[in-house]
């Protein structure tokens, strides 16, 4: 008897051990080689200027400084019930370091909101323009014939009135 085939059979097969299907081989020039993700690699990437810039990143300076006000108000809060320095201080850092995160994904989700209502404006605003050019040049279009039809009327019209 062979030996059971690990490989599962695609829907149109049936699960006999006997069929077996063979792939083509993964052509090398259709994707890059991708590295090895490891925390070392993602740890090389980080740059000392990039803790003096950090401020700047978008919505990083609000979630940093919400974390770290209510931090340090859960922190007091705790010290002041009467639990020891080094326990309130874990409870500062904690609280700050999860409200600076939800701070931070709130922000984000905001920007990404507010970024999809302008891309909906541009869009919008673009078929509003050509809408608008379109009916301008219908506009355009129509103006020389709709003078010459009043030439025409003024001409067929009497040049004197009885009152």
């Amino acid at each position: 008897m062979a030996p059971p085939d690990n490989s599962k059979p695609s829907p149109d097969q049936s699960s006999l051990p006997w069929v077996q299907t063979t792939t083509p081989p993964p052509n090398p020039a259709s994707k890059p080689p991708q590295e090895e993700l490891s925390l070392t690699a993602a740890v090389s990437t980080i740059k000392p200027s990039d803790f003096l810039t950090v401020h700047q990143a978008p919505c990083s300076r609000t979630g940093l400084l919400t974390g770290i006000g209510l931090g340090s108000a859960v922190g007091c809060l705790r010290w002041l019930l009467g639990l020891p320095i080094p326990k309130a201080a874990n409870w500062a850092v904690g609280t700050g370091a999860i409200t600076a995160i939800i701070q931070y994904e709130y922000c984000q989700a905001k920007r990404r909101q507010e970024k999809a209502k302008v891309a909906r404006v541009v869009a919008v605003y673009g078929q509003k323009q050509a809408e608008m050019r379109a009916k301008e040049e219908e506009q355009r279009r129509i103006k020389p014939e709709e003078e010459k039809r009043l030439q025409e009327e003024q001409k067929r019209r009497s040049w004197w009135k009885v009152w």
